[in-house]
């Protein structure tokens, strides 16, 4: 079964869809905004151009956090728990890994959206937007409880401390892993996180995108393709920072700042 879409034209009519699906679970709902519809739900590390299997991943991941830990040590003063601290302190700082960032923040994946996707800037200071954008929506927990695949597991997001996620942990055994992936908790290692909501999706063996996998028996609409027409973009931008979801709200830094300020000023970002 393909993945559901649904298209929206403008702010209003995201909210109400949200809300529409949020009425009709009582669990939450993750979020992923996506500068491009076309983008595949794909961890960074899985995008090695001369890498195809995962015990070759596996062993990418290892030696990227082994050369992370040996050159970082100058520039923090950090004391990680363990190798799972590890993985998220380099998603955050962009070093390829088999996390997946989501967010528990409908607004913050839209403003990702918008903001993300090629465009053109003219003269005037108009922005023309090249491609449609998208935010995909994943309920974690049917995510979860088809991808542990245990008749005890009832479904829920889990930690680092589970169990069920043993398998899963840096420099582990893969052929202990299960194959899809699974919808976790991080530490919250950044203001922007925080700032975020930032959650994870962690890869098992199954190196497909999550829009592949999902087509292998998982529930029906547990992950949904919202798709923003290009011609639409400028309009939900305007309508995001009319509400308050400005960079300097999603990144809280000196960075998100000059974002914001070059984008008040007509300057590109």
């Amino acid at each position: 079964m393909p993945v559901f879409e649904k298209t929206i034209n403008t702010f209003s009519e995201y909210i109400a869809y949200i809300e529409e699906l949020g009425s009709t679970l009582s669990r939450p709902l993750w979020f992923r905004g996506c500068g491009k519809k076309s983008y595949k739900l794909l961890p960074s590390l899985f995008r090695h151009k001369s890498t195809s299997n995962i015990e070759n991943f596996m062993k990418l991941e290892a030696s990227l956090l082994d050369r992370f830990q040996q050159r970082s040590i100058p520039f923090s003063s950090r004391q990680m728990k363990d190798n799972w601290e590890w993985l998220f302190f380099m998603q955050h700082h962009g070093i390829p890994t088999r996390l997946l960032d989501w967010t528990e923040s409908p607004l913050a994946a839209l403003f990702f959206a918008v903001t993300n996707p090629t465009h053109n800037l003219n003269d005037e200071g108009n922005i023309t937007f090249r491609s449609d954008a998208a935010v995909w929506v994943l309920d974690p927990e049917a995510w979860n409880k088809k991808s542990v695949d245990l008749e005890s597991f009832t479904g829920k997001v889990l930690t680092t401390n589970d169990s069920n996620l043993s398998a899963y942990s840096p420099i582990s055994e893969c052929s202990m892993m299960k194959q899809y992936p699974l919808a976790i908790y991080g530490s919250h290692n950044s203001q922007r996180i925080v700032a975020q909501r930032g959650v994870f999706v962690v890869f098992g063996k199954a190196i497909d995108s999550m829009e592949a996998i999902y087509n292998r028996g998982f529930p029906e609409r547990c992950l949904i393709r919202i798709i923003l027409p290009r011609a639409s973009l400028a309009g939900i931008m305007a309508s995001i920072n009319r509400n308050g979801i400005t960079d300097s709200v999603i990144f809280p830094d000196l960075d998100g700042l000059a974002r914001e300020i070059k984008r008040e000023f007509n300057f590109e970002v």
